[in-house]
């Protein structure tokens, strides 16, 4: 007899008060495994990139660990939306976590900073998928009344690693190689795996979600990268990239306009409401994500950081983030979704403004944690209550896609807050130093090696400037939130 949990749960359920009731216990258990496996991967990776850069070289290629990594998330997301409505949840967490394991220990075996980048696409082709499976997972199986508390509780696992995370990162870091940040996804994997293979649902009517259409996923993808690419460039290439951009986009509307089948349906990622509430939030995270995955090399490179306070440098944005979704949480029933999103982006440019300032100052570091703390409690309230909003506007029949199309605006603004970081903060350097690799010199030191003055001030001035065209980028998700205001207001 099967543990998994049905789609048509009775209406009993909505006198559950916990989502660790009996009745989504396993469930439960599954997804918040995955969150605890996708939560070390983003806490772990960042605080690993001064010894990737150091140990590989081409620091050119350095945001691209991380990019090549979302781009190919995103667009797994999408493809794992149109399976989960086709196939169920079940069989696509089992294929999606053994992806994510295969590509976690190719990258921890990487010899060369471009085979590394190439198994992080991989690697990311298997996260995404399981994000998509966590999401979906939420909104299908709990009542509506805890699907809040559910993602506060997704929210709370990421916050309890931000402190086990940096902690075993910083150990494996110290006494063993940046490499086991990769290759400890075998045995966290494993256990994922074995957790949740019978315990999430099956499809409430197998066969009857969109089919997956590869062409426009190839094209989604080619969408995707153009993009990246611009943003990362920032020359005259750049230019190029975005035509090449947006041809991809035309055509992925113009073939998925009015399909029921679409990898990624209009009325999903451009439609009000839901189109500008999905761009609101990946302009957020644009702007705080980038941000915050250069924390670690900005502290090693820019202070003279050691390799414990680099690693635990990523904890303040993660704490702000889980107390942020907290506090919305407990506030649903008394405050608007919208009005939630609207208050966190405005919190999120003040504190990437002052972040700017004080990196610009060389002030300590304990104020830039204290900012962070603020910046992450304005995107985890923010996106928690966009993941509430969206689960009202719309039906289960088309949860799968629905979320797929938003995760995947959220993991593109991800992966366009790395590349615009990564690509403004090392063209400063490289236009300051002549030579962006002379980064290594202060990457490669022991701790307790006196830092080089000028670098260290490149990297300031470099992580300065980045935060501040951050700052700029939050100020823009303001348009689109007003949109789905507009809208509400007028159904």
């Amino acid at each position: 007899m099967s543990d998994s949990i049905a789609l048509d749960e009775p209406s009993s359920v909505a006198n559950a008060t916990s989502i660790f009731d009996r009745r989504f216990r396993r469930v439960a258990f599954a997804v918040l495994l995955l969150v605890a496996l996708s939560a070390f991967e983003g806490l772990s990776v960042a605080a690993a990139l001064p010894q990737v850069a150091a140990s590989l070289g081409h620091v050119e290629m350095l945001p691209w660990v991380i990019t090549s990594y979302l781009l190919t998330a995103g667009v797994s997301t999408v493809a794992a939306g149109s399976l989960i409505d086709r196939i169920g949840i079940a069989k696509v967490f089992r294929g999606s976590v053994i992806l994510l394991i295969i590509g976690g220990v190719l990258a921890g075996l990487a010899p060369s900073m471009a085979t590394l980048v190439l198994a992080r696409a991989i690697h990311g082709a298997g996260a995404g998928a399981v994000n998509a499976v966590g999401l979906s997972a939420v909104g299908l199986v709990f009542p509506r009344h805890l699907i809040g508390r559910a993602f506060a509780a997704n929210t709370n696992v990421w916050g309890a690693m931000s402190v086990g995370g940096p902690a075993l990162a910083s150990v494996l870091l110290t006494f063993a190689s940046w490499r086991w940040i990769f290759l400890v996804n075998l045995p966290l994997g494993a256990i994922a795996l074995v957790a949740g293979w019978n315990a999430l649902p099956p499809p409430a009517h197998e066969g009857r979600g969109a089919a997956l259409r590869t062409v426009d996923l190839g094209l989604l993808a080619g969408f995707t990268f153009f993009v990246l690419f611009a943003v990362d460039a920032l020359d005259g290439r750049s230019l190029l990239a975005l035509g090449a951009a947006v041809v991809c986009g035309i055509a992925v509307v113009r073939r998925n306009r009015g399909r029921e089948d679409a990898v990624i349906a209009p009325r999903h990622a451009l439609d009000a409401p839901l189109g500008p509430l999905a761009w609101g939030i990946a302009l957020m995270l644009m702007a705080g994500i980038g941000v915050q995955t250069f924390v670690p090399l900005f502290v090693s490179a820019g202070h003279g950081g050691g390799t414990a306070l680099t690693a635990w440098s990523v904890v303040f944005f993660v704490l702000g983030w889980t107390g942020g979704a907290n506090i919305v949480s407990r506030l649903s029933e008394r405050v608007s979704p919208l009005n939630v999103m609207l208050g966190g982006t405005v919190l999120l440019s003040c504190a990437l403004f002052a972040i700017a300032g004080i990196a610009a100052s060389g002030a300590p570091l304990p104020a830039l944690f204290v900012l962070l703390v603020l910046a992450g409690s304005g995107i985890g309230g923010s996106t928690n209550a966009g993941l509430t909003l969206l689960r009202d506007l719309v039906t289960d029949d088309e949860l799968g896609r629905a979320t797929a199309a938003h995760q995947f605006l959220r993991n593109l603004g991800f992966a366009m807050g790395n590349a615009l970081v990564g690509s403004v903060l090392l063209f400063v350097v490289g236009t300051l130093m002549g030579d962006v690799e002379r980064i290594r010199e202060v990457l490669g030191r022991a701790d307790g090696v006196p830092l080089n003055a000028e670098i260290s001030a490149a990297v300031q001035t470099g992580f300065a400037v980045a935060a501040l065209v951050s700052a700029v980028v939050c100020l823009g998700a303001l348009a689109p939130l007003w949109r789905v205001r507009q809208h509400i207001r007028q159904a």
